[in-house]
């Protein structure tokens, strides 16, 4: 995975090998002075996340690196006020059990009934919402991960 993190930031990251926050659990804890600590994910083993950060933080999820990475396959998920649940020890956050399809920020598992793709935003400086981005086979396809200060 290639990280992409800005300096002086905060955050955790939580991704899992299933779909509805299953599977093996791999941590990523993004600390302003010792930067990322935990494992390496690779990526077939990204199907659902949990994002922990400050409002205004943005996790962009690519399936291609490089410079023409928002022609390809990419979700962004942005923590935004009335967007975010409050986790037990007080962080704002939003669950994306399934990274194909859009559910509720809060949503612990996805609906098969009721799937759509999430909005679409033909860049990341054009998309709106908590999450946008290109929809395509996300699931086991990212490769780089960028985290954006607000």
């Amino acid at each position: 995975m290639i990280w992409d993190l800005p300096t002086r930031l905060r955050c955790d990251i939580a991704c899992f090998t299933g779909i509805n926050l299953s599977g093996e659990r791999r941590h990523v804890d993004v600390q302003a002075v010792n930067g990322r600590q935990g494992p390496d994910v690779e990526p077939e083993e990204l199907r659902s996340v949990v994002f922990i950060a400050d409002i205004g933080t943005t996790l962009v999820m690519k399936t291609r690196a490089g410079d023409d990475w928002e022609k390809f396959p990419w979700r962004a998920v942005r923590i935004m006020k009335g967007k975010a649940f409050t986790t037990k020890q007080g962080g704002l956050a939003v669950r994306v059990p399934d990274l194909d399809f859009l559910d509720k920020p809060s949503a612990p598992r996805t609906d098969p009934d009721v799937q759509e793709w999430f909005p679409f935003a033909e860049t990341l400086a054009a998309g709106e919402g908590w999450t946008f981005g290109r929809p395509g086979e996300l699931k086991g396809n990212i490769v780089a991960i960028s985290v954006i200060k607000p």
